[in-house]
């Protein structure tokens, strides 16, 4: 086989390959033989059946095989060989193809468009200007915090009048137009909390009623979603799409969550037994919990404003054309040209900044090694251990346990990532020397969801 590149463009290249029948004759022998020993055709003993009946039949499906798995791995043998790194994968242009005789083959010829990857060359250092998000933890969040953990330890009552913060359990139960219960329509017992309903109508609706009180409802105000509002229902996903009328809400039930006390209760449960004496020192122990929960996420926004910079500061071209025609080709479900041109600048800027942070990985050796994969896994499993209070296995049998872990495919690049990213921030915080600066939880929050 031979395979010729031709520069096309500053990022794009095309590869000429001619398969010669030397190449493909022998496997494709091999798959006829494979093919005759199973063969059963009237007239003729299983495993009997001429030759000529077998290339007549499958020939030229077999040789369709045999080729593309030839130029499959010679392409990826070619690529790895010349060190080309590729975007997407090489698409086959058709065109040459369309000369080929399958009838009569001989030598036979194809081309594939090759994207090429850029080369990039990128400036990490103070002058990037990067400051380190700190949330300034104020009374405000450790109020809301205490109120929190008041909560989620305090106890669950029955009550008589529901207020905004209740639980109802009840039936909702299908209506007619004319507001008649409708016969063999839906009925299911249900609950919902009046805290997370956000149509206000129907949150003051449900708000001052007690056990027995019947209130109108339209479905789709006291739900999330459609899948929310099937479970809410007891239906299926479909059935909720095509439902008009109101719904009669008739209360059973009404629960209320009620705080703990502020006491040594609450601080023994929450810290430990007499890790904490006093309010002063609880909310000492809550301030600090909430500086350290932010400041994971300070590292992980952290890392982000950094890439996001250095996409804005570094200069490098991409295959457009090649892209746009391997994003049709490649898509799960049909789209058309105009479809991708709305889309595409988006997937540009995810591209660049994908690129550009493989470059950094490559550039300063931060990839995870396969140790720092097995200690992580490691790790893992003794901490899901730990959490249900089990002692962690140890030697041979925690070892099996992390192989396994490393065994699937979604959780190792779960690990690879985490390790990556950490080894990311360890780095940029080195380099750069970042300021911190404080800044409100709204401007975080804000922070978070732009970064």
């Amino acid at each position: 086989m031979n395979i010729e590149r031709v520069e096309t463009g500053a990022l794009t290249a095309t590869l000429n390959v001619k398969l010669s029948p030397s190449d493909y004759t022998p496997g494709v022998e091999k798959a006829l033989k494979e093919q005759r020993k199973n063969a059963v055709l009237p007239g003729f003993r299983p495993g009997q059946v001429p030759m000529h009946l077998i290339k007549k039949r499958v020939g030229r499906a077999v040789l369709v095989n045999e080729v593309e798995r030839l130029i499959d791995a010679n392409l990826r043998e070619y690529l790895q060989t010349n060190a080309i790194r590729v975007l997407g994968q090489p698409l086959p242009l058709v065109e040459s193809a369309s000369q080929n005789n399958w009838e009569e083959p001989g030598e036979l010829t194809f081309a594939y468009e090759l994207g090429l990857a850029p080369s990039i060359e990128f400036d990490l250092s103070e002058k990037l200007g990067v400051t380190y998000p700190v949330v300034e933890v104020n009374e405000e969040l450790v109020e809301r915090e205490v109120a929190d953990m008041r909560r989620r330890f305090g106890t669950v009552e029955e009550v008589e009048v529901s207020a905004e913060k209740d639980m109802l359990l009840g039936d909702m139960i299908e209506r007619n137009a004319d507001g008649t219960i409708k016969e063999g329509g839906i009925m299911n017992r249900t609950s919902m909390s009046l805290e997370f309903i956000e149509d206000v109508a129907s949150k003051d609706a449900l708000t001052g009623k007690k056990v027995g009180d019947e209130v109108v409802l339209d479905p789709h105000k006291v739900s999330k979603d459609h899948d929310d509002l099937a479970r809410m229902l007891g239906v299926d996903h479909e059935r909720v799409h095509h439902l008009e009328s109101d719904f009669l809400f008739r209360i059973t039930r009404i629960k209320r969550m009620v705080p703990v006390e502020l006491g040594q209760d609450l601080f023994d449960r929450v810290y430990g037994k007499d890790a904490v004496s006093d309010e002063e020192g609880f909310r000492n122990k809550v301030r600090e919990g909430l500086e350290h929960m932010f400041r994971r996420d300070s590292d992980r926004i952290f890392k982000r404003l950094v890439m996001k910079k250095l996409v804005e500061t570094t200069d490098f071209e991409l295959p457009h054309t090649f892209l746009k025609r391997w994003i049709k080709e490649t898509s799960k479900e049909p789209v058309t040209l105009e479809q991708i041109e709305t889309n595409y600048t988006a997937y540009a800027s995810g591209l660049k900044r994908q690129l550009l942070e493989e470059r950094v990985i490559e550039k300063y050796g931060l990839e995870a090694k396969g140790e720092e994969l097995d200690a992580f896994a490691k790790r893992y499993v003794s901490d899901q251990f730990a959490q249900y209070g089990m002692p962690a296995p140890e030697g041979d049998q925690l070892q099996q346990m992390a192989a396994r872990l490393l065994g699937d495919r979604e959780q190792i690049g779960r690990i690879r990532d985490s390790i990556v990213e950490q080894k990311l921030n360890t780095h940029f915080k080195a380099l750069l020397s970042p300021k911190e600066e404080k800044v409100s939880f709204d401007t975080f929050v804000t922070l978070a969801r732009t970064a």
